[in-house]
């Protein structure tokens, strides 16, 4: 799905309208059917809701949430920031409707202490400029109310474009956008105000959609449904892939493990757990499955880890002499598609040649920290433009590019960048990122090709925090949590209708000699 920026936004809405015929004043009931039902879910029978609407067109969405929330039995509560000479035509009919639920603004701080839920429609994608005045003071208003918050298609008072905050500016827990999702949503600076995220389609131009360059796509589950088929019948461990899981230490044992286990819970068919003998005195193996291949140095490894269909290499490993030889040593090598995390990567951040002979069918893995030791950059730098810097070191270094945080990127070595929609603060523990290690080597010792690998990692890990947060909240899930949940949501994801091949970007620069189960031939 595509990302586009403001201005596309707004084009896209006009281009319907105008070239396609499409009704502004049916696509403002739509809009606000969706936000409707998706506010109702959340909330109890009967709740009071707080409707703030703007002058314009994000206004008239709002006006005609007052109806659908009325209809399904709320009791709901308009304050406008203009009168209806201040609306479109369309917006205006729906100004009219509102009238039984239309408040003066002066009872808007009143209202807001025992709402329920508080909407705000006020701004749209199109702001440019700071908020001010009257509108600033309700929006000020609104976020010191203790209900739930929803804002209609962008939080009123951030940038379309940018994510940044102009001026006073709506914390939503939750957003409802239409169409397609909006750059400055998923930017950094809006992720405290857009809450979390859903996507609602109303209708718009599939052919104008199309039509529009991005420089970005957005990873949701239809989207990663893409890239997964069934197993044959005949499929058998062999043929489901073969993961080496280099990492772990005397010190950090369970980092090898929890990626060991992960690449099984993927469905590889067999995984090896290569770890130092010293290590291997320390564990204790609650997955019987995991096969051991304890040694006492590296030279033991090579022709084994050739014969891989996929190799894990960092967790836990340590920065000890010993380690970065050998991985100058494999990078060398003809080998198979590699995962790299944590300590590999501290690696090749100390050894910067080595990062000459990455390849693009290998995948790298790092924290905002890690990116900027690989990159040679301050911190600052990445989180002023994480696109830039994980698009720009991708292409530099010819691998794929896996920038882990809150809306994660997947990058390739031809420029495309992907972002992923799920995950959230849950998974801020440790062990979090050697499990998605273990998972994407998983994926990609069964066939799917890197790129593709990453890409559906990415969102399963996120999906997973998603299902755990909805009973632990928003701290206390264990990485190994994690790894229980790849099953059920792969068999998810098999379960749904795949999209069709014109709605998805091709990941096409990771190719992969494997065709056994679950490889996607188009990718």
């Amino acid at each position: 799905m595509k990302i586009l920026n403001g201005d596309q936004a707004a084009q896209l809405d006009r281009l319907s309208i105008r070239k396609h015929g499409i009704s502004a004043a049916a696509l403002m009931a739509r809009a606000a059917r969706a936000c409707a039902e998706a506010l109702h879910r959340r909330l109890q029978p009967k709740s009071k809701i707080v409707i703030v609407a703007g002058p314009g067109n994000n206004g008239g969405d709002g006006l005609a949430m007052a109806g659908e929330l009325a209809g399904r039995g709320h009791s709901v509560q308009v304050y406008c920031h203009g009168g209806p000479e201040k609306y479109s035509p369309e917006a205006r009919g729906y100004y009219e409707k509102a009238r039984p639920f239309l408040q003066p603004p002066a009872r808007l701080p009143a209202a807001l202490h025992v709402a329920d839920a508080v909407v705000d429609a006020i701004f749209g994608i199109g702001l440019k400029r700071p908020v001010a005045g009257a509108i600033a003071k309700s929006l000020k208003a609104m976020n010191r109310a203790k209900a739930f918050k929803l804002a209609v298609d962008m939080p009123s008072g951030v940038s379309a474009d940018s994510g940044e905050a102009l001026g006073e500016a709506f914390r939503a827990d939750l957003t409802v956008t239409f169409e397609t999702p909006k750059r400055g949503q998923v930017l950094p600076p809006a992720w405290d105000h857009v809450g979390r995220l859903e996507v609602a389609p109303i209708g718009l131009s599939a052919a104008e959609l199309r039509r529009m360059k991005t420089d970005a796509e957005w990873v949701d589950e239809k989207f990663a449904a893409t890239f997964l088929k069934p197993r044959s019948l005949g499929s058998n461990k062999g043929r489901s892939g073969k993961v080496w899981v280099l990492a772990g230490s005397k010190t950090m044992p369970g980092a090898g493990y929890l990626c060991a286990r992960s690449a099984l819970r993927a469905g590889a068919g067999l995984v090896t757990w290569a770890l130092p003998e010293d290590a291997h005195r320390r564990i204790d193996l609650r997955y019987a499955e995991v096969m051991l291949f304890p040694f006492e140095n590296f030279s033991a490894l090579g022709a084994k880890l050739a014969a891989a269909d996929a190799v894990a290499v960092g967790p836990g490993w340590g920065r000890g002499a010993a380690a970065g030889a050998f991985l100058r040593s494999w990078l060398g090598c003809r080998r198979p598609p590699t995962v790299f995390d944590a300590d590999a990567l501290n690696l090749l951040a100390e050894i910067p040649s080595a990062m000459k002979s990455l390849r693009p069918r290998d995948v790298l893995t790092p924290h905002w920290k890690e990116m900027s030791r690989l990159a040679g950059i301050p911190l600052a730098e990445i989180a002023e433009d994480p696109w830039r810097r994980a698009r720009e070191f991708a292409r530099r270094r010819r691998c794929l590019l896996v920038l882990k945080g809150y809306r994660s990127l997947i990058a390739t070595p031809e420029g495309r960048l992907y972002v992923n929609s799920s995950g959230g603060p849950n998974l801020a523990t440790g062990g979090a990122g050697d499990v998605l290690t273990g998972l994407i080597a998983g994926l990609i010792a069964q066939g799917l090709k890197p790129a593709a690998a990453a890409v559906v990692g990415v969102f399963l890990h996120g999906q997973a925090g998603d299902r755990l947060a909805q009973t632990k909240g928003d701290r206390g899930t264990l990485a190994s949590d994690l790894t229980e949940l790849w099953p059920a949501l792969i068999k998810d994801l098999l379960s749904r209708p795949p999209l069709q091949k014109g709605n998805r970007r091709d990941l096409t620069q990771a190719s992969h000699s494997k065709g056994g189960p679950n490889f996607c031939g188009d990718l």
